[in-house]
């Protein structure tokens, strides 16, 4: 089909320059020996380039489809190259490759599949590593780092993976970074029983027995430092008051409706608690029993608080979650909006002006759940 060019017949004189003017696309100076080659194409040959070459997205194998229809159709390597602005020695080299490899030699062939370093195998092994502990597999750290994971895979695999790589794949498995959850060491005698009374009071909580969520939050002036968006070398400043003001709010979040009944007060105490049920009181006073969700905080079973609900015998009940269990208690998930939104980073220099926006959110906060809180407007 062709012939190879014979680089011994050659003058020496003139091989330098012909190297030299591979990369260029200026016309060869007069007395450049041209190199012609003798290549034909089959007729079906021909006709399967033609149609590689007009579906193919590739540039390369476009460029080297050109190069052998127009070495077909009878012209010269020296005129191939200026036509298509590509060096000299690429002509060559695509009619070497056809020579050898055939029509496949036109595929980029670098890319041959290769056994794949990440197999399903790699991968739950990869998620089983972070159901343990570091210490377990003998670091010394607690707590799994990137290249803690990474290191930990290539010994016990000898797949090496770089620390971003691991992050990727923990992403695409839906792994995340958070923060631990404290719970109890022994666990609490009858817990699962108590939820699940507290749960089907809630589904059968009605106008006349209305159920409700109860705890504190603090507010600080001071402001909470909390993750946000920034420019790359750009650290906002978020100014702190020097000396810290601080007021208490205790809520009480209907189960059934998500409205919202609360109070504030300067300290964190009994009273606090009281003025609550007493505004409760008054706001469902046609409600027939009030059945309170809350925690095993103090003030919640203080002496004050005994002797003001010993008055209203049985109307208002009191549900006290096991220890260590917030993720029962719903107006623990306000509290947290309420702070990701108002006093996190805040910059209200006076505690006047953070109530009033702790206040204004609350307001539009309502019913919760059920409003879109990350998309709330500042209230008018």
């Amino acid at each position: 089909m062709c012939s190879r060019i014979n680089l011994c017949s050659i003058e020496m004189g003139s091989l330098p320059s012909m190297l030299g003017n591979y990369h260029t696309t200026q016309p060869l100076k007069k007395g450049f020996p041209l190199m012609n080659i003798t290549h034909h194409l089959y007729r079906a040959q021909r006709r399967r380039i033609e149609c590689r070459l007009s579906k193919t997205r590739d540039r390369i194998e476009a460029l080297r489809c050109r190069i052998l229809l127009l070495l077909n159709s009878g012209e010269p390597p020296g005129v191939i190259y200026r036509m298509l602005g590509c060096a000299r020695a690429t002509v060559y080299r695509t009619l070497y490759r056809f020579e050898d490899l055939g029509e496949e030699s036109l595929s980029d062939l670098r890319f041959s599949s290769e056994p794949r370093k990440v197999t399903p195998d790699l991968l739950q092994r990869l998620v089983s590593l972070l159901d343990q502990s570091p210490q377990d597999w003998g670091w010394q750290r607690a707590n799994w780092t990137l290249e803690l994971l990474s290191l930990e895979l290539l010994e016990q695999t000898r797949i090496e993976l770089s620390a971003s790589h691991v992050r990727t794949l923990l992403l695409e498995m839906n792994c995340r970074r958070g923060r631990p959850r404290p719970a109890l060491r022994i666990p609490v005698r009858g817990r699962r029983r108590i939820l699940e009374k507290i749960g089907r009071l809630v589904k059968t909580a009605s106008q006349k027995r209305e159920v409700f969520y109860l705890d504190e939050a603090d507010v600080d002036l001071n402001p909470r430092i909390g993750l946000a968006y920034m420019r790359k070398g750009h650290q906002p400043l978020v100014f702190t008051p020097g000396k810290n003001k601080k007021r208490y709010l205790a809520g009480a979040l209907n189960a059934r409706t998500g409205s919202l009944v609360y109070t504030v007060g300067e300290r964190k105490n009994s009273g606090l608690f009281v003025s609550l049920l007493e505004r409760l009181q008054s706001t469902y006073r046609r409600t027939e029993v009030l059945h309170l969700i809350l925690d095993n905080y103090i003030i919640h079973k203080s002496r004050q608080t005994l002797s003001w609900l010993g008055r209203f015998g049985s109307r208002i009940v009191l549900h006290f979650l096991p220890p260590y269990s917030p993720e029962s208690n719903v107006i623990e998930r306000l509290w947290k909006q309420m702070h990701d939104h108002v006093t996190r980073n805040h910059r209200h220099t006076t505690m006047e002006d953070l109530m009033w926006a702790v206040f204004q959110f609350l307001r539009v906060v309502q019913p919760f759940p059920g409003t879109k809180v990350s998309t709330l407007t500042m209230a008018a």
